[in-house]
């Protein structure tokens, strides 16, 4: 989707007018823009993304032993498809590309000084399910939830994995905005959800590619932009394209289908994903992870031989032989379904071959992918090769494994911590508003090399922007102004009434359905220069306090996005920022 916001000559009216009161405020506000006039909140969406034809769709990556789903290099000899591919991944590489910052090799990366475990559980910010219909819109399911852990009849005959499969569907969806379904989710699921006390938003995925970068390993080539909003930095992976086409060899996606099964009203629904924040030594992180299933642990004591009896008739859904074409910029609509499901009883789901006794069967490495997931159960189905024969299913427990891992992998871990302050630190040294750069690896066994990003585009809408970091800074205020008013020498301030009358949020409709709209556009006086409010909306609805952290109220949603100016940054710096001085003036007064 695409929202596009301009600043007319009135606003910068008011900034004016601020900066007489608040020059800090006024300085935020009037920096929205760009040098070339564009405001820096507009969501970009490029006409070049996944432009390209089904043939040339990458392979999948056999994700048995754990490894990233990154693209593999390309041979030296191409041929002309493959020349093909590699002019749209140089394109990709570099586009808005500028000057050389900074080069950082693995072994310069300074490691942090504090350890970095996995002691505490995480805090559930919220969690998804996109739709997976073709109907024109962007909608997803909140809270959602993963399928749940079906058991089959032993031994099962699993098809080969065919057709197209997205390797991250928030990217596939909203390829220019992937976070944008985080930020629709918290609306039902944390509309209050404070992000500037949050260091990292990024996605699991690019948290292990730049671990492994730390770690010496060969991995690229790969790029992430990287944005710096307050304190808090975006992490968002560019690609050429995030569709993946199986070859029939492997057997990880069909095993998922047919050992799981949605939960019901939730058959057309996609991927679950869901967002958590934990600490990783001194920094908070907020990941966003792909949960492929849950086990009820109730049931799920049965011997797999006896199953067959409790899996439902539920038809298996077929293979996808073409793409879906999605629109990116249709409106967006968040409906409530599914269930909150507890972190303690998501899955973690991989196939591999059965090795001869005399081989030796060694585990599925994927342990940094549970620990950045904070996920304990693995299940690994165990086939035959070339035939999907499934011969039994290894359920595992991997808190013990996952805490050996992180006690031989503690270096690696410090030093990805140490990694990502470097890069916030970079990013916050940039000139302008707008703190963004572009983080390259060209050569998988090559620096880390950070650009300068010359198109600056924000990665987070306005709205969001303002309810979860501005409606969240408080202003300090200075010491000769807290004397000024002990002395009484200030009066009260502008009034409030009709920011009292302005509100926006979810409007209460009949038979208890809640629609979500944007805020009601503010009009000036131009005589007085002053803002007022709109007609007042319904009262703002909030996520039912008895819900767990992270799971909404039982009501549902649609947001559609409107194309018309958002003057919404303006009310929140008056509502943050002027009107607890004005309250504040006046309890002094009294």
């Amino acid at each position: 989707m695409s929202t596009t916001c301009t600043l007319p000559s009135v606003i910068r009216e008011e900034t004016s007018l601020l900066s007489l009161i608040n020059p800090t405020f006024a300085t935020s506000l009037g920096n929205a823009q760009t040098k070339n006039g564009d405001p820096i909140d507009e969501i970009a969406q490029d006409d070049d993304v996944e432009n390209l034809d089904d043939d040339d769709v990458d392979i999948a990556t056999d994700s048995e032993e754990g490894e990233l789903d990154i693209p593999r290099p390309l041979p030296k000899v191409l041929t002309p498809a493959q020349r093909r591919k590699k002019e749209r991944k140089d394109v990709v590489l570099s586009k808005w590309r500028g000057p050389v910052c900074q080069e950082i090799l693995a072994p310069d990366v300074i490691a942090c000084e504090q350890e970095v475990t996995w002691n505490d559980d995480p805090e559930i910010i919220c969690s998804y399910n996109w739709s997976s219909t073709v109907d024109g819109s962007n909608t997803i399911y909140v809270p959602g939830a993963p399928t749940k852990w079906t058991p089959r009849d032993i031994p099962y005959y699993v098809p080969g994995d065919a057709g197209f499969h997205p390797t991250d569907y928030n990217y596939v969806r909203q390829p220019a905005d992937p976070f944008s379904a985080v930020f629709y989710a918290m609306t039902l699921a944390n509309p209050g959800f404070n992000l500037k006390e949050s260091d990292i938003l990024a996605d699991r995925n690019n948290l292990r590619t730049l671990l492994e970068v730390v770690q010496g390993k060969t991995v690229g080539p790969f790029r992430l932009d990287l944005y710096l909003i307050f304190n808090t930095l975006i992490i968002v992976r560019r690609e050429d394209g995030f569709w993946r086409r199986s070859d029939g060899k492997s057997y990880g996606f069909n095993f998922e289908k047919h050992f799981t099964t949605p939960i019901p009203d939730m058959a057309d629904a996609s991927s679950h994903y869901r967002a958590i924040r934990y600490r990783m030594g001194p920094l908070r992180v907020v990941c966003r992870f792909e949960a492929d299933a849950y086990v009820d642990t109730a049931s799920d004591i049965q011997p797999e031989s006896g199953a067959a009896a409790i899996v439902p008739s539920i038809p298996i859904e077929p293979d996808l032989l073409k793409r879906p074409n999605f629109i990116y910029r249709a409106p967006f609509k968040v409906l409530q379904k599914g269930h909150y499901v507890p972190g303690n009883q998501l899955l973690e789901l991989k196939t591999q071959v059965e090795r001869p006794r005399e081989e030796g069967q060694s585990n599925v490495s994927c342990q940094d992918q549970l620990w950045f997931g904070r996920t304990t159960h693995l299940y690994t189905g165990r086939y035959e090769s070339g035939t999907g024969k499934v011969l039994y299913v290894k359920k595992e427990d991997a808190t013990e494994r996952i805490r050996k891992w992180e006690e031989r992998h503690q270096e690696s871990l410090r030093k990805l911590v140490g990694l990502l302050t470097m890069l916030r630190d970079i990013c916050r040294q940039q000139e302008g508003p707008a703190k963004a750069v572009i983080l390259v690896r060209e050569d998988p066994k090559g620096p880390l090399v950070v650009h300068k990003m010359q198109d600056k585009r924000k990665i987070v809408q306005r709205e969001f922007f303002e309810r979860h970091w501005l409606a969240h800074n408080k202003p300090k205020r200075s010491a000769s102004r807290e004397n000024r008013l002990a002395r009484g020498d200030i009066r009260g301030g502008r009034g409030t009434s009709g920011l009292d009358a302005y509100r926006g949020g979810l409007q209460v409709r009949g038979g208890g359905s809640h629609t979500y709209q944007r805020r009601t556009r503010p009009t000036t006086d131009t005589n007085h220069g002053r803002l007022k409010a709109g007609p007042q909306p319904g009262p703002r609805h909030d996520a039912s306090q008895d819900a767990p952290r992270g799971a909404p109220s039982t009501k549902s949603s649609s947001t559609q996005p409107s194309s018309s100016p958002d003057f919404g940054s303006i009310d929140a710096a008056l509502r943050s920022g002027l009107r607890q001085d004005v309250l504040q003036d006046e309890r002094t007064l009294r």
